[in-house]
């Protein structure tokens, strides 16, 4: 429709708005009121420095999920509720249901009562929500419900396998509750590897080539709930939270392969030294001549010899594997921090022991011992040198100045003056090796961190929950129980969330309901002093709490805030909310597991996972594009079963890149996918390629005229991305009166995809009538840029009678 080049007095002249730039999102106050630039929903998309609005690229999948596999579950599930309603019948669960509910599969139901037709058994899954903690299957008769208890269960299984609080545990994952990236300071490529703690190994993916390792906790020892990772003074630490914390020095032995083969399932490696033992995780690396890859980490089967030990296959065959440049590679496995009382060593000395088959006599004045002691040989004069650092237990106690203790060692005799020298612990009531926690942070050369629970071996928990210590300066094992001990919150009801270091003086503790500074943290704690920044304000999940330059963010009970550092001497909140423009997503947080909440920052962006709408993990992330100081993007995956544990930025060889990990043990790199989302939430099966569902609504233009306006057409600017064609389609939405018009697609007016590498308008009629319109732009493929949006419009609807 072409514009006259003159108008009349009684003519409506055309009036056109738009936007030649996209910016932010704003989604809490009325459409019309949006300033030129901001929208009201982009919807996986990305705001580009030129002004042009794009889909976002897809996740890439570098390693599978590592949980659900048969003999790793936690069985079963407890049947809060079951109802049979047109031959349909839904079973509610307490609890949401593992990825291991695959509709097709078969299930067992065990312990419903109050039925005309028996609901229990095996049973085909039809369909599952993990929103609503929902399973169903088909059973045709009328329609009734069910009584439940605590032993009404549903198992993901063909048989009821166990019941009730079991968890099969025969070297199964159950569930990913941690992970962060370690950088190996001692290797020429300053790898980044992702360590993820699952509930009885951690596993490690090498972000540059891909290689898996696996490594094992100390004994018994397993995870059970959310644990916290860092990496400090060489070594990485699993924090338990009321048990003892876990750590290890990923130091990565590589030993050659001298010859390697398949036989059947087994495979034999001939390593000298190899180091490992039965059980023990182990990884080829640059294994030649093969059909199925045997490149991968293992468990050690046997263990013939030092030099020699076989492996299980997945996969059967037989094959003679070049061995050239190919090694077996291990991580040291983790062990528990040491606990109990902290005590440093006191010597005995004796120059004249005597030794009678196998009893030896010590003298010293007053040594304090008790049956029972531990002591460590330090030194020795023939034949004790043969003994140097072993330890032994005090058996017998003379007297206050004489003690005995069994060693295996030829008979001394007191004339042959032999000397002996002996350390014994001494308890230093004011010094405590570490305390459990659930997390920690490293700041000035010290681990700084809550004070929740004691260091005894089986950590107690301590009467407050507002109190921090730190350790002694490159020392994670000492802590002054005293001159290192801080109380933030002065014993008001609050508890502490979160720490961040900021500055090189300063460390900012986030409670519950306020927040805090601890200046004079870079020397001596002598002269430290604690200030409140907020007592109005506090943080409700502690791995939101993200450093960008000068700032903090953070996520609170009333959205996103941000602390700003303005000098030397003053640390800020911000007044507003920085998530005041999207506040209806945070509206819609499931309080009750905001704890889970995590983020990042990458790319000059601050992603933020949160749990919405009753999800019980985080399912959608807030992008918040610091160039543009606005919310960018609502992020979400076209997967049910897929979550975000944790977001981690790491460098995959020249380049940093950002990582989520999900609960079932997946590493997807952000952005890393052009041809849609690659989700993995079942182990054992290929990652699934989902399409990113974009969308793009502009604000609603109303040509700044609160008249009743005849919307007549728009004009759309689009381009493909060089290497591929592109299509959406293009809708308008009118208000006052509501009204929509749809079946605009790029396809459609040129008939075909655009282009790859092409640019074009697009102009089209709108025809509706009401006090704004707005077009909404949903991509179908490809990723195409949308440059600009305008709509031409003219007043109508002069009378007085009045509409809706």
């Amino acid at each position: 429709m072409s514009r006259y080049r003159s108008y009349g007095k009684l003519d409506d002249q055309y009036r056109s708005e738009g936007d030649v730039a996209f910016l932010r999102m704003n989604a809490r106050i009325r459409p019309t009121q949006l300033q030129p630039g901001e929208v009201q929903l982009s919807q996986n998309g990305r705001m580009q420095k030129d002004g042009t609005w794009q889909p976002r690229k897809g996740l890439l999948t570098l390693s599978g999920a590592i949980t659900i596999g048969a003999d790793a579950l936690r069985l079963p599930y407890q049947i809060a509720s079951a109802q049979r309603t047109a031959n349909v019948v839904t079973i509610t669960l307490t609890d949401t249901p593992s990825s291991a509910f695959v509709p097709g599969n078969l299930i067992f139901i065990e312990g419903l009562t109050s039925f005309s037709t028996d609901p229990n058994g095996q049973q085909t899954l039809v369909d599952v929500s993990f929103v609503n903690k929902q399973i169903t299957f088909a059973q045709t008769a009328g329609n009734e419900s069910f009584s439940a208890s605590a032993t009404t269960l549903a198992f993901p299984a063909s048989s009821a396998v166990t019941k009730l609080n079991f968890t099969l545990n025969d070297d199964g994952i159950n569930e990913v509750f941690g992970s962060a990236v370690f950088s190996d300071p001692n290797s020429d490529n300053t790898d980044d590897y992702i360590f993820t703690a699952t509930n009885n190994v951690c596993d490690i993916l090498r972000l540059r080539d891909l290689a898996k390792f696996k490594v094992k906790y100390q004994g018994s020892n397993t995870i059970s709930g959310r644990c916290d990772l860092l990496q400090a003074f060489n070594k990485v630490f699993i924090f338990r939270g009321d048990k003892t914390s876990l750590e290890s020095t990923p130091v990565l032995t590589s030993k050659a392969i001298s010859s390697a083969s398949r036989s059947g399932y087994t495979i034999t490696v001939n390593c000298t030294a190899h180091g490992r033992v039965v059980d023990d995780f182990v990884t080829l690396s640059g294994l030649g001549n093969y059909t199925d890859n045997p490149n991968t980490v293992y468990k050690v089967i046997t263990r013939p010899s030092v030099d020699q030990f076989t492996v299980t296959s997945e996969v059967s065959g037989t094959a003679n594997y070049i061995t050239s440049g190919a090694t077996a590679q291990h991580f040291n496995d983790f062990s528990l921090v040491p606990s109990g009382d902290y005590t440093v060593a006191s010597y005995i000395v004796d120059t004249a022991i005597s030794a009678i088959d196998g009893e030896v006599a010590v003298s010293e004045t007053g040594h304090g011992l008790d049956q029972g002691d531990d002591l460590e040989i330090i030194k020795g004069s023939a034949p004790l040198d043969l003994f140097a650092k072993q330890s032994v237990k005090v058996s017998e106690v003379t007297d206050a100045d004489n003690f005995k203790f069994n060693l295996d060692v030829e008979n001394v005799s007191l004339g042959q003056n032999v000397s002996l020298v002996l350390s014994k612990p001494q308890a230093i009531s004011y010094f405590v090796h570490q305390p459990a926690t659930p997390f920690a942070v490293i700041n000035q050369r010290r681990l700084w961190m809550p004070y929740f629970y004691d260091s005894a071996g089986s950590p107690q928990k301590r009467s407050n929950n507002d109190e921090i210590i730190a350790s002694d300066i490159l020392d994670s094992d000492t802590f002054d129980a005293i001159g290192g001990q801080l109380k933030i919150t002065g014993g008001s009801a609050d508890y502490i969330v979160g720490l961040e270091p900021f500055t090189e003086n300063t460390l900012v503790v986030f409670a519950r309901r306020s927040i805090h500074q601890v200046t004079g943290v870079s020397g001596s704690l002598a002269d430290v002093q604690v200030n409140v920044i907020t007592p109005e304000v506090g943080c409700s999940a502690r791995r939101s709490i993200v450093q960008i330059a000068n700032k903090i963010f953070f996520l609170s009970d009333q959205g996103v805030y941000g602390l700003e550092f303005l000098d030397q001497y003053n640390l800020r909140g911000l007044e507003v909310p920085l998530s005041e423009a999207i506040q209806p997503y945070i509206d819609r947080i499931n309080q009750d597991y905001v704890d889970k909440a995590t983020g990042a920052f990458f790319n000059q962006r601050y992603y933020l996972a949160i749990p919405i709408d009753g999800s019980t993990e985080n399912n959608i992330i807030l992008v918040y594009n610091t160039l543009n100081q606005g919310w960018e993007s609502i992020d979400s995956v076209d997967s049910a079963g897929f979550n975000v544990r944790d977001m981690l930025v790491a460098r995959e060889g020249a380049e940093n890149a950002l990582y989520i990990t999900t609960s079932e043990g997946g590493v997807h790199k952000v952005e890393g996918f052009d041809g849609g989302d690659q989700v993995s939430v079942q182990a054992g099966t290929a990652s699934q390629t989902k399409d990113v569902i974009s969308k793009l609504t502009t604000r609603e233009y109303d040509m700044e005229a609160i008249d009743r306006k005849v919307f007549a057409r728009s004009e759309i600017h689009v381009k493909s991305e060089a290497d591929s064609t592109s299509n959406a389609s293009i809708d308008f939405n009118s208000s006052d009166p509501d009204a929509s018009r749809t079946g605009t697609t790029i396809a459609g007016t040129f008939n075909g995809n655009l282009p790859a590498g092409e640019d074009a308008s697009i102009r089209t009629s709108v025809r509706l009538r009401g006090y704004g319109c707005s077009a909404t732009i949903t991509p179908s493929q490809g990723r195409p840029f949308v440059r600009a949006v305008k709509i031409d419009a003219r007043l109508a609807d002069r009378s007085q009678t009045s509409t809706i």
